[in-house]
C-alpha cells in the first residue's frame, strides 16, 4: 500500500508538472510581446511606406510647379508682355508658384528625417522581433522535449500503478480510494519509534500490538487518521 501511495503521489506529481500553469504563463506572455513585436514592425513598415508615397507625391507637385514657374518665366521674358498689370499678375503668380514649391521642399526635407528616424526604428524593431521569435522557438522546443519527456516518465509510473494494484487486496484499494481526497493522496504512514510517521503523535502500546499483528483489517492513527504499518 505504501509503495501504491508513494507511485500515485508521484503520478500526481508528474501530471502536474506537464500541465504547468507557471511555464504556461510564460509561453504565452512570450508568444505575445512577439505579436507585439511583430505588429510594431507591421507599424513602422506602413509608417515608412506613407511617408515615401507622401514624398513622392510632393515630389511631383514640386515638378509640376517648377514646369509652371518655368512657362511663366518665358513668358514674362518673352517681351510679348508690355501691359504693367499683365506683367504685375506674372510676377505675382510666380512668386505664389516659387513659395508652393518652397514649402513642399521643405516638407519633404522634414520627411526625410522623419523617414531617416522611422527606417532606424524599423531595423532595431525587426532586430529585436528576430531575437524574440527565436527566444519563442527555443522556448516551445524545450517545453515539447520537457513533456515528451514527463509523458513517458508517466506512462511508466502508469505501469508502475498496474502491477502494484494487482498485488493490493480489494479491501486495501477500496481503503485508498475513500480516503485519498480526504487525506490528500497520503493514506498510510509507517510506524517510526512508536510514533505516527505523519503526525507524529505516540502511539499507545495497544495500537502498536495491533499494527503488529497485522492481519487483514488496517489500523489507522486515532490523531490523523492515516493507516499505520511497519516498514521491512
Amino acid at each position: 500500500m505504501y509503495q501504491y501511495q508513494d507511485a500515485r503521489q508521484r503520478l500526481a506529481a508528474c501530471e502536474g508538472a506537464i500541465a504547468d500553469p507557471k511555464r504556461e504563463r510564460a509561453l504565452t506572455d512570450l508568444k505575445d510581446r512577439v505579436q507585439a513585436g511583430l505588429a510594431a514592425v507591421k507599424g513602422l513598415e506602413q509608417a515608412c511606406l506613407r511617408l515615401k508615397r507622401n514624398n513622392r507625391q510632393l515630389e511631383e507637385e514640386c515638378r509640376v510647379y517648377e514646369e509652371q514657374i518655368r512657362e511663366l518665366e518665358t513668358t514674362l521674358y518673352s517681351g510679348k508682355i508690355s501691359v504693367p498689370k499683365e506683367l504685375a499678375q506674372l510676377q505675382r503668380r510666380i512668386a505664389e508658384y516659387q513659395k508652393a514649391k518652397a514649402d513642399r521642399e521643405e516638407q519633404i526635407i522634414d520627411q526625410l528625417y522623419q523617414l531617416e528616424s522611422k527606417e532606424g526604428d524599423l531595423a532595431q524593431a525587426q532586430e529585436e522581433g528576430i531575437k524574440l521569435q527565436r527566444q519563442l522557438e527555443g522556448a516551445l522546443a524545450t517545453e515539447t522535449q520537457r513533456v515528451e519527456s514527463l509523458r513517458g516518465r508517466l506512462q511508466q509510473i502508469k505501469a508502475e500503478i498496474s502491477d502494484l494494484e494487482q498485488a493490493l487486496s480489494g479491501e486495501l484499494k477500496e481503503y485508498y480510494r475513500r480516503s485519498a481526497k480526504a487525506l490528500k493522496g497520503i493514506v498510510v504512514a509507517p510506524v517510526e519509534n512508536g510514533l505516527c510517521g505523519f503526525c507524529h503523535v505516540i502511539l499507545p502500546p495497544a495500537v502498536l500490538e495491533k499494527v503488529k499483528r497485522g492481519g487483514t483489517g488496517i489500523t489507522v492513527c486515532e490523531n490523523c487518521g492515516r493507516g499505520l504499518f511497519f516498514q521491512k
